[in-house]
């Protein structure tokens, strides 16, 4: 059989894929299918209903519909400007063609985070949001849960606004090639203000003692120095306490026996006039107007003498608000590490945190009854002195909170918090219209451009969300749970809660010294929680969301992985290349990858799979020779089809027609697809 390429010079066509980009080709290897691999619709447009149709014209059999909403107005804008018709009309078009839908959910944070800081409120109402995301979602496939177990793969991203939790470096590798990391900046906040925020400095060689300084000792020394600034507070006013005594004490000594005259039935002099004072102060008033009278000097000290009593109660009541305060920081911790060290069964640290926390209860025991002793009698320098005891007992290693704490731990926390909520609601809202709950697919961000982006810190909040989600779910259903057993909740909770892993997003940790076989690791790593893939490629800078094939992030290694590359395998694989099309003259997100995606991920031309030679596979037919069974070579091109009547010329050019639309010599009808 004759092939055109003598027809028609190659010249100027596409590259081929070469082997070192275009995959493995043993008789092992991983070939996905266009059955494995989903393609987004357009983010930028509430009209989702004709972007699915759009793809579905294309013979894309796996459909991402995104939420996302990529306008800048809010998270919920872009699905809030969605008919809710138009959920039941998508539905329609995957029972009608028998496409498979996923769902990309809005960019909502998480944790609560917002602005600086943190709350429960804005966690409430985030969580809100993407339970109304998946509601919508929900509807996309109708099918009855004995139909489809399964049901719709929901995305959403770990966290959005959050700071990155820890910036990471490679600075040497071990011997077995492993990399050697240091942490160069860290995020924490504040547990009492909500606050949130990247520390001040990194690390850095101390010239003063000799000695080279991380972040994380700096990060101990500052937490110190904080706390000790703000028992700081409490001995300042209490120092100012001892001032006002003094000076009272001295203003009215030779005159105290005097004070009778306003007071005669006082024992104590000043402080028996201070108590008149407090308690009836028309009488001071009158009993001191009569001393004036008698001895203007002495009215004065007196006056002068309650004065310097009025600042010292003044700054006595103010130190012990603040002690309260602190004194309430440093019970919360040691409570929380104690439960924390005896659920983790480390016996010592649990030892010494319940020893700290006796010793808060002793003390604050005895300083609440020297208080109101002191509210009666007005002893200052008792309380005084108990105040000052309290401030050295906070300054004890043991006793001693942490104000600021590392983010990670907090991140992972409230985002599980809200996940396991998420799915919750997936559950009773799927049971409550008998369809499957779906998953619960939580995806790592970009490196460096949000909290939770590593494979470890996807890993533990997805145990944690889990876990969360069985304490939930098994709770009886007087106390808000669903009555499930241990044993249903642990399956229901790995069957709904997963991962979504992005092998663009991952890649830029790169730029910071990692290597291919670090990327590969972080799948790795990940992969038992997989329950979804999103692939794009990039250099290892930024998230370019090139075709994979068009960068170095290493799928085909993924992929082929023997000992955990089927996780990979066997979940659907969206292709997220909108940044790179919407640089490519305008084509945007109307063209879908088709060529470069099957061409990157080393897909088999054929459904009866490749050739021995691997001729047969995408990345190669580009640019073969076009006889029979040995390629496509230029794809279709106009002229050729013209002359010798071939009917494909019709078609989008995303299907091979080099002039969209036309339709001439065409056994097409002319009318576009679309």
């Amino acid at each position: 059989m004759a092939s055109y390429e003598t027809f028609y010079p190659v010249n100027g066509s596409k590259y081929s894929f070469e082997k070192p980009y275009g995959g493995f080709t043993g008789d092992n290897a991983y070939h996905p299918s266009v059955k494995d691999i989903a393609y987004p619709t357009d983010p930028l447009t509430a009209n989702q209903l004709k972007k699915v149709s759009d793809k579905i014209n294309t013979g894309a059999q796996n459909i991402e519909v995104s939420g996302l909403g990529l306008n800048a107005r809010g998270p919920m804008k872009h699905l809030a400007s969605i008919p809710k018709q138009h959920w039941k009309e998508i539905d329609r078009l995957r029972k009608l063609t028998g496409v498979d839908l996923t769902f990309h959910g809005p960019l909502v944070e998480s944790t609560g985070f917002s602005r600086g800081n943190w709350s429960e409120d804005q966690r409430i109402e985030a969580e809100k949001q993407m339970k109304a995301a998946v509601e919508l979602a929900q509807q996309m496939n109708s099918s009855t849960a004995e139909k489809d177990k399964k049901g719709v793969v929901m995305t959403f991203h770990s966290n959005n606004d959050l700071p990155e939790v820890e910036r990471k470096v490679v600075v040497g590798r071990n011997k077995d090639g492993s990399p050697q990391e240091k942490v160069v900046s860290m995020s924490v906040y504040n547990p009492w203000t909500g606050e949130i925020g990247t520390l001040p400095f990194n690390a850095r060689y101390n010239h003063f003692d000799k000695k080279e300084e991380s972040v994380v000792s700096r990060f101990e020394e500052f937490n110190k120095e904080k706390w000790n600034r703000q028992i700081e507070s409490v001995v300042v006013n209490s120092t100012r306490v001892n001032r006002e005594v003094i000076d009272a004490l001295t203003g009215a000594k030779e005159e105290d026996s005097k004070i009778k005259s306003i007071s005669p039935e006082s024992v104590g002099g000043l402080f028996e006039g201070y108590k008149v004072y407090n308690t009836d102060y028309e009488r001071y008033k009158k009993d001191l107007e009569e001393a004036r009278k008698q001895n203007p000097e002495l009215a004065r000290a007196i006056n002068s003498g309650v004065t310097n009593l009025q600042n010292a109660e003044f700054f006595i009541k103010e130190s012990y608000d603040q002690f309260k305060e602190l004194y309430n920081q440093a019970y919360t911790d040691a409570e929380i590490s104690f439960k924390k060290a005896q659920a983790e069964n480390k016996k010592e640290e649990a030892e010494r945190k319940k020893k700290a926390l006796e010793k808060l209860n002793n003390y604050s025991k005895d300083l609440s009854e020297t208080f109101k002793k002191f509210e009666k009698e007005y002893n200052f320098m008792e309380i005084q002195n108990k105040i000052t005891q309290g401030t050295r007992l906070l300054k004890e290693e043991d006793v001693r909170p942490n104000i600021y704490r590392p983010l990670r731990e907090f991140a992972i926390d409230k985002s599980s918090e809200t996940f396991a909520n998420v799915a919750i609601h997936a559950l009773q809202n799927a049971k409550a219209h008998n369809r499957a709950p779906g998953v619960i697919s939580i995806e790592n961000p970009p490196a460096g451009m949000s909290g939770l982006t590593r494979a470890e810190e996807l890993k533990d909040l997805v145990i944690e969300a889990r876990r969360k989600f069985v304490d939930k779910a098994s709770a009886p259903k007087e106390k808000g749970g669903l009555g499930l057993s241990q044993n249903e909740a642990k399956k229901q909770a790995e069957q709904i809660i997963g991962a979504t892993w992005d092998v663009g997003h991952i890649n830029s940790i790169q730029k910071w010294g990692y290597n291919k076989q670090d990327v590969i690791g972080q799948a790795g790593t990940i992969a038992p929680y997989v329950k979804h893939m999103h692939i794009a490629d990039n250099l290892g800078f930024e998230d370019a969301e090139l075709p994979i094939g068009m960068g170095n992030v290493p799928i085909d290694e993924i992929l082929n992985n023997k000992d955990w590359g089927h996780n990979f395998r066997n979940v659907k694989k969206a292709i997220e290349t909108g940044d790179w099309f919407s640089r490519q003259g305008g084509l945007g997100m109307s063209k879908t990858p088709v060529t470069e995606s099957l061409s990157g991920l080393t897909a088999p031309v054929y459904s009866m799979g490749a050739s021995m030679d691997g001729s047969a596979y995408w990345n190669n037919a580009i640019l073969n020779d076009g006889g029979y069974f040995g390629g496509l070579g230029p794809i279709n091109p106009e002229g050729h089809h013209s002359i010798y009547g071939g009917g494909f010329s019709g078609l989008p050019a995303y299907l091979g027609s080099e002039i969209p639309g036309k339709a001439s010599n065409s056994s097409f009808s002319g009318s576009p697809l679309e």
